[in-house]
């Protein structure tokens, strides 16, 4: 049991006060049968006292019995009811369930019919009711006590057995209740469940927001979410175009000091031309890995989105043929259909995109994008046939944040912009040799196979794949 789940305390709550309740009206139960009983015992004592006054008599002022009392139990040895007449010296008539022993009376006779439990045998209790009763005899009166008793343990076998029926019964209420109360929980969270399933929803990509209706209770909650969803949205929009705007800003100044290098070297100041050079690389290489960064939306995207893995290389191939060198080599797709990993559509565009140019620049003939899927992770692999990556330099690669010289034509900083992507989805970027001797860059992803029910309009996947494309151009 999960200790902070709600559906367990409730029921929990649910069976100790039921338990609590029960046990309650149980021992009330109890005492208010035991009370009876004893009341009925009381009636039946006075009845078997007052039979045996009339069956005493006194003669010749001795006690003696005109006729037996009609309760066969008298006349068994300790048969469980017993009688006993005593006079000033002590009994001088019992029945002969008594045997060898006697009713120990209590104290001093009062006024009228007294009862009370006495000691017996084996630890036992009798339940005694005597009266003083006064007979004359030849102008003589005669005191004697008249006792009848019967064994407790009558009583205590019918309180127990009652106590056991109403265990019993008590057992079934308690259960039906239990029951009930399993019912009313469950019926009480279902709208509990329906928000978890519709933020699953949300998570899978299968929703943007909490639709439906909810309880009063629970509609301001979901009204909230919507809202913290909604900001979360904006926050990334606005951010997204901040960082294309600043992009952009950056972009023609940076070609002016290209354009002003140039000059310099023309002017026969090559060394003045190759410092700004370098600079100005450097410069462009920080700003736009930063970019990159403050372009992802990362763990952190609302609502859990997802990408059509398929889909979205699909465009990014038919863009990448458009550069330069891209219809000289064979792009081939093998991803499945249905695929979609849990990464933002845009970050995912750059990602796969970074990975398809580096195929482009460096493969001889051919480009392979594949995937495979393991307890719900995905295996994204770009495979190249070109030269590969030096193994001195795979870990630095790797590293984030980092960049290295792969060639004359790239400067690996469209690698260290994968790596830094990959780095806030708690992914990492893995260089391996291919198996035709180039180059497999894989990354492992958390993902679904099943086709979506909502997916994003293919306008907008053409949009996403093309800006990951200018934003490749521009890391060049």
């Amino acid at each position: 049991m999960n200790s902070h789940s709600l559906r367990w305390r409730l029921v929990l709550l649910a069976a100790v006060s039921i338990a609590g309740t029960l046990g309650a009206a149980g021992l009330s139960i109890t005492y208010i049968f035991e009370r009876h009983i004893e009341r009925r015992i009381d009636g039946e004592l006075d009845v078997r006292l007052s039979e045996l006054l009339g069956a005493f008599a006194v003669a010749d002022g001795a006690a003696k019995m005109i006729r037996a009392p009609s309760d066969p139990r008298y006349g068994q040895p300790f048969g469980g009811a017993y009688w006993q007449i005593s006079g000033p010296d002590g009994p001088v008539l019992q029945s002969r369930s008594l045997w060898d022993r006697a009713i120990a009376l209590r104290g001093r006779p009062a006024e009228g019919a007294q009862a009370y439990e006495a000691p017996w045998t084996a630890g036992a209790t009798l339940y005694v009711l005597d009266r003083q009763v006064t007979l004359e005899n030849g102008g003589r009166p005669l005191a004697f006590r008249l006792a009848v008793a019967l064994d407790h343990a009558e009583i205590d076998a019918i309180n127990q057995d009652f106590t056991r029926d109403l265990l019993k019964a008590l057992g079934i209420i308690g259960a039906a209740l239990l029951a009930g109360a399993w019912l009313q929980i469950n019926l009480g969270l279902r709208p509990l469940r329906q928000i978890r399933r519709r933020v699953a929803a949300i998570q899978q990509g299968r929703a943007s927001r909490l639709d439906g209706e909810f309880p009063a209770e629970l509609a301001p909650l979901a009204e909230d979410f919507n809202a913290l969803l909604a900001r979360q949205e904006e926050r990334l929009r606005k951010g997204r175009e901040r960082a294309g705007a600043l992009a952009h800003g950056l972009k023609t100044p940076l070609t002016i000091l290209v354009g002003e290098a140039g000059r310099l070297a023309e002017q026969g100041l090559a060394e003045p031309a190759a410092a700004l050079l370098e600079q100005v690389e450097a410069m462009r290489g920080h700003v736009e890995r930063e970019l990159a960064r403050a372009r992802a939306h990362g763990a952190a995207a609302p609502g859990g989105l997802f990408a059509d893995a398929r889909a979205s290389v699909d465009r990014l191939i038919d863009l990448v043929r458009r550069m330069p060198r891209g219809q000289d080599i064979d792009f081939a797709n093998h991803i499945p259909d249905g695929l979609r990993v849990q990464i933002d559509p845009d970050d995912f565009g750059e990602i796969a995109g970074n990975l398809l140019d580096n195929g482009r620049k460096h493969a001889r003939a051919s480009v392979k994008v594949s995937a495979s899927v393991a307890d719900g992770r995905a295996l994204i692999a770009v495979e190249d046939d070109g030269p590969g990556i030096p193994a001195p330099l795979r870990e630095l690669l790797t590293q984030r944040g980092e960049t290295a010289q792969l060639g004359e034509d790239s400067s690996g900083l469209g690698l260290s912009i994968v790596c830094d992507l990959l780095a806030d989805y708690g992914a990492t970027l893995a260089i391996a040799d291919g198996a035709g001797g180039g180059c497999k860059l894989s990354f492992w992803v958390p993902c679904i196979e099943a086709a979506p029910e909502r997916r994003a309009a293919p306008a907008r996947d053409a949009v996403v794949a093309a800006a990951a494309v200018a934003r490749m151009r521009l890391a060049r």
